[in-house]
Parts: C-alpha cells; structure tokens; sequence
C-alpha cells in the first residue's frame, strides 16, 4: 500500500527521495572539504625544527622592521653566534652581538638590505637548510632552540 500511496501523490516518490539524499550528500562532501575561511592551513616546518608555522613571517617582519631603522642592536639581537659572514670577497667571523654591531656597515650591504626589506612575508622560501631571508640566498635563518636567528650571510 506503500507504494501506491506514493504512485497517488500522497508522499514523497523514490525519485524525490533519491534527489534529496543526493543533495543531502553532495552539501556533506562540500562540508568535509571546505575549511572555514578565516582560519587557513599554515605550513608545516616542523621538518626543521619550527613548531609555530607564524614565527617564520614574524621573523623576516621583525628583521625587515630593524633593518628599515637601522636598528644595529635589534638586526645584532637577531643573529646566531658566532657567525661567518663572506662579504667583499672574505670570510669574517663575528664573534658575538658587539662585534656584529661595530662592522654592521660592512655586513649589512645596501643591496643585501634592499634584498631583504623586498621580501614578501607571504612568499618565504623554506626548505632542510632553514629560512632564506630574501630572493637570492644570502641570508638564512635557522632554528635556535625555540627562536629564529640568523645563522648564514654572504654578500659576494
């Protein structure tokens, strides 16, 4: 009787019945593939050490910041030492923050600073070797303990 009802009008046919669970399964896929939009996959870094995917742009923005001040303390607070550096043609070792400050002129070149204040926070190059800080490779970032710092540059 069922069925006749059906046939008659007086419920729903199987082709309504089959409609609405193909919706009902097409707006649950679309759910299970859309991510909420304000709330975006971040990298994944933790290959080389970074935890929090936001500390590499907060990184270079930090930099970026220092270095459009001229800030020597603050770029000298975010290296790693001791650092080689290969600038002019020669390999310097600076041994801490202070040296890094009185040769910051040497080191920090017009072109590497222009290379640098370039670089868009949305497209930073990671890779096994760490963060390059820039388009060309002179500058790279590496985890030290739980922070970012600077740990190769080569102005050549």
């Amino acid at each position: 009787m069922a069925n006749r009802s059906m046939q008659r009008g007086q419920g729903p046919t199987l082709r309504a019945v089959w409609l609405r669970c193909l919706a009902l399964g097409l707006l649950l896929a679309a759910g299970l593939t859309a991510g909420p939009t304000d709330c975006q996959a971040k990298e994944d870094y933790s290959f080389i050490g970074i935890k929090d995917a936001a500390q590499v742009p907060q990184f270079v923005a930090s930099l970026q910041k220092a270095l459009a001040a001229d800030d020597k303390h603050a770029v000298a607070g975010l290296v790693a030492y001791p650092l080689m550096v290969s600038v002019g043609g020669q390999d310097l070792e600076v041994e801490d923050k202070a040296a890094f400050v009185r040769q910051y002129d040497r080191i920090i070149t017009q072109a590497l600073k222009q290379n640098i204040l370039a670089q868009r926070l949305d497209d930073i190059f990671v890779n096994k070797q760490g963060v390059m800080v820039g388009s060309d490779g002179k500058v790279w970032a590496l985890p030290d303990g739980k922070v970012l710092r600077i740990g190769v540059i080569r102005e050549e």
